[in-house]
């Protein structure tokens, strides 16, 4: 909280201009509204007591539309009226909120009387010589002030708020960048467009007040207004009058927001639903005590308070008075603050109440929102579904901690598309139409050994050497800081197993923190590479920060639940889940042509889709890393060498593979394939023992590339990849490729001619490819082709693309993939030939 003690000032004198009471009752702010709460619960006279404690010298209270507070406070010394008057704009209903200052009571029932046309109120306040100042004037009030009426204000009035101790300083930040550098030129050229009079003989000169907008009590005076010194009111609010004041303190915060919506709801909750005797006891009740009370000087802390309360809670003679998710409550809290009150002992000095607060709703909402998706989980595996739905339905008491954050930024960010035209339109801000220039790639696998991963981390390796401004936010438990990556790891609450898929493990992750984290790095972008938790929770934090989003579209879930589970309804529920999951993004990046066809059909909009192509790291992955023994070491001969990189999981038809290698085998019997990769099947599939067939868990790095390097031909077989990295690493190191006809690897194959493409469908297609492949009189120039499309598939590239907001690479036509298809001949049994 803000020091008590006034400044001691003999040049300057101040005043709080907007500050709010309880007779601001109707609120703007949806939550309010929604729980039928005021905006303020302060009264009158404690404002003008904290005015004075924290250092103003002149009083006045602007509540919405009445002058009540300021009456109640008129005969104090140093005081005067003053009014938040909501206007409008008579075209379409713009609001617009103008403090009005120094008035008498008959000039106020006439401002009362005009303010619903904002051009009448304005006439009146210039003839009356009464004072205004625009208040938080690139805050769109009920959303439909547009930046042509941006530009009419700024004709009609020359004093603006330029501080506003609750909203976010980015809309400051802008006010400043525009209204200093206004012109002559430009005012007329905006008074001539809107057939409006400039005010005064210098309309480009604006002018500044500021003020807290305190509604909660907690915030007063943190914004201010100063002139030079005035002995009376009628001094201080003449010099406001003739432009000889300046703006002082501080801009709002969504935590500070957030702490005063705490601070209403809890004054609501006391005066308006519980009597004292209820309100002791409710859970609730007692923990918005303990939480919002300050700490005093040798009292004890909040967490040795909110320990207390909750073993209070759960004494004999209060139990029976809980339900049973009170109860839950309380003992999740208990043990919650137990915990923490063990770490606080070793922990830096405590934060500023904001932050306290903020944390507080961060534990308790998210450590026992995890609890009860465990018991959730538990009921569903146990059968249990009406219990399941009930344990659902306690999370209720959780929400209210979510929910002031939630609104906070909402409110705080809804105006961006707004903020961005306005910087648009006005030179002297285009430099701030963006937040910044970062930009956060939001993954939920980052450690594990798979595609995804891979890119993300070769990316984000390649952003650093470039200098753009990415950072891979993640998850994940397994994840260590990792040199030439800007990383963030947010500790998971906890993880679940997906089922049926009981190796890949899903992180449930802090929302609250994560969504704090992403506004104060002020991103400008999130690019959400996995539609699992932390790519559901990057959607809400793009929502509620107004933030840009691109969608990666790495994984084909859909044909991964059609191979683990055979459940066609289960398959649908997963393809309606993609579809609104890109559906929500601005931009959806394909890793080829025919995932760009699927995501057509299942009715994602064909003008957000781009072509995102992987790259290859060629200084890893190139011949050069071919090691003499390196495959016999593995208990290999010295046949030809087939080599297979990938999970060794259903989805990827590795049951084919080494069934067809066994017939291969038969006809090429010194014939070799090494299975590079780790996954639920490789138990299984080596006990088969196949003769001529190694299996080496997984590679990674140098380790690698030397066995992509040992090689003669990579076969993948799986028909769910959507790109397929491991082809274009092969390619790196000489090796061409057989895959299938389905899916993303066969347009690396096709697009230039570096392998075969096999329908993997008909029985001995697989097999006669892999005949075909050491006998092949053009093997040294589909080698050759493969390195080519290396070196023309680098990492570098692939992020110039995505920062552009283009396509990479153009991708190939259609068509040929069409005749492609139609040239199969399965009678044969010939594989596709693209060389």
């Amino acid at each position: 909280m803000m020091s008590q003690v006034a400044t001691t000032r003999t040049n300057i004198s101040r005043a709080d201009l907007h500050v709010h009471s309880k007779y601001s009752d109707r609120p703007s702010e949806w939550i309010l509204r929604r729980v039928g709460a005021p905006e303020s619960f302060t009264e009158p006279l404690d404002i003008y007591r904290r005015c004075r404690e924290r250092g103003m010298d002149f009083f006045t209270i602007s509540d919405h539309n009445c002058i009540e507070a300021a009456l109640e406070i008129a005969d104090l010394p140093g005081t005067f009226l003053s009014t938040e008057v909501t206007t409008y704009f008579p075209e379409n209903g713009a609001k617009v909120h103008c403090l009005v200052l120094g008035f008498n009571e008959a000039q106020w029932r006439e401002i009362d009387r005009l303010r619903p046309n904002i051009y009448e109120m304005r006439k009146y306040l210039l003839a009356e010589d009464i004072i205004y100042s625009v208040a938080h004037p690139l805050f769109r009030v009920n959303d439909r002030l547009s930046v042509d009426q941006l530009e009419k204000l700024l004709v009609m009035f020359n004093r603006f708020e330029g501080i506003n101790g609750t909203r976010d300083p980015r809309a400051a930040n802008l006010v400043k960048a525009i209204f200093r550098n206004l012109t002559p030129e430009l005012i007329q050229q905006m008074a001539d467009k809107h057939g409006l009079e400039p005010l005064g003989p210098t309309p480009w000169v604006k002018t500044f007040t500021g003020g807290s907008d305190d509604h909660g009590g907690l915030y007063i005076a943190s914004a201010w207004t100063e002139t030079p010194r005035a002995r009376t009111v009628d001094e201080f609010l003449e010099h406001i009058r003739q432009g000889r004041h300046e703006m002082g303190g501080e801009s709002g915060t969504s935590l500070r927001l957030a702490h005063s919506f705490y601070e209403i709801a809890y004054s609501y909750y006391k005066t308006r639903l519980f009597d004292d005797s209820s309100a002791r006891h409710n859970v609730l009740g007692d923990l918005f005590d303990q939480l919002l009370t300050p700490t005093d000087n040798g009292a004890p802390g909040w967490l040795g308070k909110a320990r207390g309360v909750a073993g209070r809670l759960m004494r004999d003679g209060w139990k029976p008075q809980l339900s049973p998710t009170e109860q839950t409550l309380a003992r999740e809290i208990g043990a919650l603050f137990a915990e923490r009150e063990e770490s606080r002992r070793e922990s830096q000095p405590a934060q500023a109440d904001d932050q306290r607060i903020f944390q507080i709703a961060c534990d308790v909402s998210q450590k026992l929102s995890y609890a009860f998706v465990q018991r959730f989980l538990n009921k569903v595996g146990e059968g249990e579904l009406i219990e399941s739905l009930q344990t659902l339905a306690s999370l209720g008491p959780v929400f209210l901690s979510v929910a002031p954050y939630l609104a906070a930024f909402r409110t705080q960010h809804k105006d961006e598309a707004f903020l961005q035209e306005t910087a648009e339109r006005f030179p002297a801000a285009n430099a701030l139409r963006s937040k910044g220039e970062g930009r956060a790639w939001i993954t939920d696998t980052f450690s594990d050994f798979n595609g995804v991963a891979r890119t993300v981390r070769s990316l984000g390796e390649a952003a650093l050497r470039d200098g753009k401004q990415l950072t891979i936010v993640t998850c994940d438990s397994a994840a260590t800081p990792t040199d030439g990556i800007r990383l963030k790891n947010f500790t998971p609450l906890g993880e679940f197993e997906m089922p049926e898929y009981r190796t890949q493990r899903l992180s449930m992750p802090p929302l609250l923190e994560m969504i704090e984290y992403l506004e104060r790095e002020r991103f400008n972008e999130l690019i959400i590479s996995t539609p699992g938790p932390l790519g559901l929770c990057a959607l809400l934090a793009a929502r509620l920060l107004g933030l840009k989003t691109s969608g990666i579209y790495h994984t084909d879930f859909p044909r991964y639940v059609r191979c683990h589970t055979h459940d066609e309804a289960l398959e649908r529920v997963t393809s309606w889940f993609m579809n609104w999951f890109y559906n929500q993004v601005d931009r959806v990046y394909v890793p080829s042509e025919s995932y760009r066809k699927q995501l057509t059909s299942l009715g994602v909009e064909a003008g957000r889709i781009r072509l995102f192509g992987h790259g290859v790291d060629t200084n890893l992955f190139n011949p050069s890393r071919k090691q003499a023994g390196w495959w016999k070491a593995r208990g290999l001969g010295d046949g030809f060498n087939y080599l297979y990189v990938g999970r060794i999981s259903r989805e990827k038809n590795l049951g084919l593979l080494l069934d067809t290698f066994a017939e291969v085998r038969k006809r090429m019997p010194d014939a070799n394939l090494l299975i590079v990769g780790d996954g639920p099947l490789r138990e299984k599939l080596e006990s088969r023992g196949d003769a001529g067939v190694a299996f080496t868990g997984w590679l990674d790095g140098e380790e690698l590339a030397t066995a992509f390097a040992g090689g003669d031909v990579l076969v993948f077989p799986s028909t769910t990849d959507t790109f397929g990295n491991v082809v274009l690493e092969a390619h790196a190191c000489g090796l061409p490729a057989i895959v299938s006809h389905r899916g993303g690897p066969r347009e690396i194959v096709a697009r230039h001619g570096s392998g075969l493409i096999v329908n993997v469908d008909h029985p001995f297609a697989l097999r006669e490819a892999m005949l075909a492949m050491p006998n092949r009189t053009d093997l040294a120039e589909l080698r050759d082709k493969s390195l080519q499309t290396a070196q023309e598939s680098r990492w570098e590239s692939v992020l110039d693309a995505l920062w552009k907001g283009e396509s990479f690479p153009q991708g190939i036509a259609e068509t040929d993939i069409v005749e492609a298809d139609s040239e199969i001949d399965e009678e044969v049994l010939l594989a596709l030939d693209f060389a």
